[in-house]
């Protein structure tokens, strides 16, 4: 019997591997059309701030790249995936630097996937939980610093809410998670919300107040230290203390204003309907599996899911907390599960598999020429590159693009960092752009020497009447270079 016994279980976990290439095919197809969305026009921003660290051993303070901000020193919360991300574009092209962030998005969607396994979710609620947390990741995916913050999120989430559950001492890891954490990504008061939220979980199942659901396994005083370890944490960086400001400054009302990433999505917007559609999804899993939620889970999902609706930006670290925080009610027993043979569970993993890494290399970007999130102005770009001109003012979005290839003989007005430009120079650059009364003023104080900007604006077409102390030296359906009278053409 014995003999019966230990055959029957390996029988049972041979068919429990079979079974598991499914979750693994789901992780692998998410990672894959996740790191091959177009290139943001941030990239550039972060390929120049990696160059520089790369080369010179040290953050670019003050600021080397624009002429507009003088000795500004600003933050840069994301120097760490900065120069990852240029070591893999300088060493292997931008096919590798896709590679390595898929294989972040790989992890991030593996540790989802073992969290739940470890509850007793089966397969396919894990499937079904996987891609209902991928959505509202796309819109915001590709070779971008935030992967490695929703990484350092995960990570996070993980050992507080196992420590919740279990008790384990693996929580210490935890002030390490956030030193990672302030050093690749500005998102990290999510995680001390999580934290602050299990704190107050654990001290209110100690206290009289009746308390409602499952008691947690908190060691209180334990967890209290390792929680204001973690507070202070990510002030172990290259920045000190200003970078505990930054995620605060960076929500203010000057930021918000400027920046779409910071305010609400757009109604029926990609990222509305992302969003939505994850969070409609989730609540059918819960429905299916007639879950319950505590109290806390609740309270974070619902702060969470709220600072969704009001900064984009928040969005996926929504989706990447669900899963963690739901994967108990996720694992409950409710409708019949489907048993397939495991050659057709192995069929339909690979065809998954192939079918994703398939389109994700349609449509992945091979070099730095894109396909890109916006067109970027290569023709503008040599065109200037074959001027004297070494004081640009182009569109903001360009700014970084124009730095990559022209610096550090030519410098910018403007660029993608918004935290060092508001409100002061965006203010000037919005005035120049939009044609605001005193414009050309403006303009004549900002004092550039070429001046960049989209072929069909307002703009150009004022730069382009005679008499405005500008020449048209040429570009494309995209941009237009505008040459000062005074700066010779080459």
């Amino acid at each position: 019997m014995p003999a019966l016994s230990k055959a029957t279980e390996q029988v049972s976990a041979n068919v429990g591997r079979r079974i598991d290439t499914a979750p693994a095919a789901a992780i692998l197809a998410i990672a894959a059309l996740a790191a091959a969305q177009p290139l943001d026009a941030d990239l550039w921003v972060h390929l120049n701030n990696g160059r520089f660290i790369a080369s010179r051993g040290e953050l670019p303070y003050p600021d080397p790249f624009t002429f507009s901000v003088g000795d500004a020193v600003w933050t840069a919360h994301e120097w760490l995936p900065a120069l990852v991300i240029f070591q893999l574009v300088d060493r292997g092209g931008v096919l590798v630097a896709v590679l390595g962030i898929a294989a972040v998005y790989a992890l991030i969607w593996g540790l989802l996937e073992r969290s739940l396994a470890a509850h007793g979710a089966g397969p396919w609620m894990r499937i079904a939980a996987l891609v209902t947390a991928s959505l509202p990741l796309y819109p915001f995916a590709g070779i971008r610093p935030l992967a490695f913050g929703l990484l350092a999120a995960a990570l996070a989430a993980a050992l507080a809410l196992h420590h919740r559950r279990t008790g384990s001492h693996w929580v210490w890891l935890l002030p390490f998670v956030f030193v990672l954490w302030g050093n690749v990504h500005a998102s990290f008061p999510i995680g001390f919300a999580l934290l602050g939220a299990l704190l107050f979980e654990a001290l209110w199942a100690r206290s009289p107040i009746p308390y409602i659901g499952p008691r947690p396994h908190t060691r209180l005083a334990h967890f209290a230290a390792v929680v204001a370890l973690s507070v202070v944490a990510p002030a172990l960086n290259p920045s000190g203390l200003r970078l505990l400001a930054q995620p605060f400054f960076q929500w203010g009302g000057e930021f918000r204003r400027f920046n779409s990433d910071w305010r609400p999505p757009e109604i029926y917007s990609e990222t509305w309907w992302f969003f939505s559609a994850f969070l409609v999804l989730t609540g059918l899993l819960l429905i299916l599996r007639r879950g319950r939620v505590t109290p806390i889970d609740v309270l974070v999902l619902v702060v969470v899911v709220a600072a969704g609706y009001s900064t984009r930006k928040v969005m996926p670290f929504a989706a990447v907390l669900a899963p963690l925080l739901l994967a108990s009610p996720l694992a409950l027993t409710g409708a019949a599960r489907p048993h397939p043979p495991a050659w057709a569970i192995r069929a339909a993993a690979a065809l998954t598999v192939a079918a994703a890494v398939g389109f994700a290399v349609a449509i992945s970007p091979r070099t730095l020429e894109g396909p890109t999130v916006v067109p970027m102005p290569d023709a503008a770009r040599d065109l200037v590159a074959g001027t004297e001109a070494t004081r640009i003012f182009g569109t903001y979005h360009w700014g970084a693009f124009l730095t990559w290839t022209l610096w550090p003989d030519a410098l910018v007005f403007i660029d993608g960092r918004f935290d060092l430009f508001v409100p002061d120079t965006l203010a000037d650059y919005l005035a120049v752009t939009s044609l605001e009364p005193g414009w050309r003023q403006e303009l004549m104080d900002i004092d550039p020497d070429a001046v960049v900007v989209q072929t069909d604006s307002l703009l150009a077409r004022r730069l382009a009447q005679r008499g405005s102390g500008w020449r048209d030296i040429g570009g494309d359906s995209i941009a237009r270079v505008f040459l000062s009278d005074r700066v010779e053409s080459a």
